[in-house]
């Protein structure tokens, strides 16, 4: 049971810090949509698009190979940890080499806020870094202060810049630039990372870095690819539709992110315990064990959002946004489908068999990019969306099936499947407005509520067994 316990403990922790950070820009959409044209929420939007771009190019995804490194050598840590640091020092500099790019017309007018965009790339990459530190050096109980510091200031920030004053897009970057920067002055402080920084020589530099680069160079495509399949469409809309439109699809994106809030409060933590289980017996039961319930979640969690789209819309979405709401329940599908994929990609990144995971994300890459040139003109928006659907379809199947060679997960498909295609009933009804569409999706949501409580009790009767088992041993 401590395996499982350390990972409930895990999501406990990260939960409170995916609260703090997600939550609150989710919170702030409405303010960005009632004060924002769609044209300048397009503007912002694409500059997070760009910095999720640049951020594994420029970095070389050091942040995931300093936890790997520093979480399995705890005598060379600070090595590792400084090291690190260095690499994400010199990214700014080559992100700042790079600025006069973002005067191409591709990026939707994102040129004309060049240096704040720098200052938000440096603040957000070293906020990344500095998160994944905490975790490799076992200081989880940090990240959620740290995140709190960073959301309420960003919170208090936006308010007061876009709300009070008006000053829109400039305001954004400000909240995000401070927010996060005090973020980082907590975790070298006030959580004490700084004391894991250390003076490193030339020989240590290269000794402890050629391994990390090893380990990190193929998640660079693989993130870029990753991009690739979740961000590109932002750049067809743009040029194919306009800016505004982009504003429109990230404002509709933002609902459905709600999946990814609570999918990254668990897969944080279960990348924690995928590594330090990994070389332990019976890993793939514990594997099988915690995608069922991982699944459950997932299927639940979508079917609620895509019922409650309406309301969550009258909300979140405010004037000339609200129109994209029917946009949402599609995207709720494609979300889903990346959460599952997120779940098998860490049978990857555990077994650090990190270039079958390129591979799968290159070949959604294609779909994607194929699916929305050709869907786009002819279905608008939602032909974007249905692009993403059949993406992050094809990646988890690839996933998947290759998967089986490194660890086995059993899927338990005669729940899994009648719950997915109910669920994608559930968006077709929504998106096309079918009479009653309100009351044939509570009814839906409501089948596979059935179905997963049927496929999850005996993994629950299981674990309380042998919970049970375990305490009346030690009262013995």
């Amino acid at each position: 049971m401590g395996k499982y316990k350390n990972l409930l403990v895990n999501i406990g922790l990260f939960g409170l810090n995916t609260v703090a950070t997600k939550l609150i820009t989710f919170l702030l959409v409405p303010l960005y949509t009632w004060y924002m044209s769609a044209t300048e929420f397009g503007i912002t939007d694409m500059s997070v698009i760009v910095i999720n771009l640049v951020m594994p190019l420029a970095t070389l995804s050091i942040a995931d190979a300093t936890l790997r490194y520093a979480l399995d050598d705890v005598d060379r840590d600070k090595q590792y940890i400084t090291i690190g640091l260095l690499v994400v020092t010199l990214s700014c500099i080559i992100v700042l080499c790079c600025l006069p790019c973002l005067k191409m017309g591709v990026f939707g007018g994102l040129g004309s806020y060049s240096w704040l965009f720098l200052l938000s790339y440096a603040a957000n990459a070293y906020q990344m870094f500095f998160n994944n530190v905490a975790r490799a050096v076992n200081e989880v109980k940090i990240i959620p202060i740290a995140s709190a510091v960073t959301a309420l200031s960003t919170g208090v920030l936006a308010y007061a810049f876009i709300g009070l004053m008006h000053s829109n897009i400039y305001g954004y970057f400000w909240s995000l630039i401070i927010g996060n920067a005090l973020g980082c002055l907590f975790y070298l402080l006030g959580g004490h990372l700084v004391r894991y920084l250390a003076t490193v020589t030339l020989h240590e530099c290269v000794q402890c870095l050629r391994p990390m680069l090893r380990y990190s160079l193929p998640l660079i495509p693989n993130a870029l690819f990753w991009w690739v399949g979740t961000s590109i469409n932002r750049f067809f809309i743009t040029s194919m539709l306009g800016i505004a439109y982009s504003g429109l699809f990230a404002a509709a994106s933002k609902i459905p992110s709600l999946l990814n809030i609570i999918c990254g409060v668990f897969q944080q933590a279960w990348t924690l315990s995928a590594f330090q289980e990994y070389r332990r017996t019976n890993i793939s039961g514990f594997f099988t064990k915690i995608f069922r319930v991982f699944q459950c979640g997932m299927v639940l969690s979508s079917a609620v959002i895509i019922l409650l789209a309406p309301w969550f819309s009258r909300v979140m979405l405010q004037k000339e946004f609200y129109d994209s709401w029917v946009l949402v329940p599609t995207l709720i599908v494609a979300f889903y489908f990346n959460t599952m994929n997120a779940f098998f990609g860490t049978v990857y990144t555990a077994s650090m068999k990190t270039q079958t995971l390129f591979t799968t994300t290159v070949v959604g890459s294609v779909v994607i990019v194929a699916a929305t040139y050709l869907l786009l003109p002819v279905m608008g928006l939602q032909g974007a969306c249905i692009a993403m659907v059949l993406s992050n379809f094809v990646v988890l199947v690839l996933r998947m099936w290759f998967s089986r060679r490194y660890i086995i997960v059993h899927v338990h498909w005669c729940t899994v499947l009648p719950s997915l295609i109910m669920l994608i009933t559930q968006a077709v009804i929504m998106v096309n407005h079918i009479p009653n569409y309100k009351m044939w999706s509570f009814m839906i949501f409501t089948s596979i509520c059935l179905i997963q409580i049927i496929d999850l009790s005996p993994v629950v009767k299981e674990l309380l067994l042998s919970n049970a088992i375990k305490n009346s041993e030690k009262c013995k």
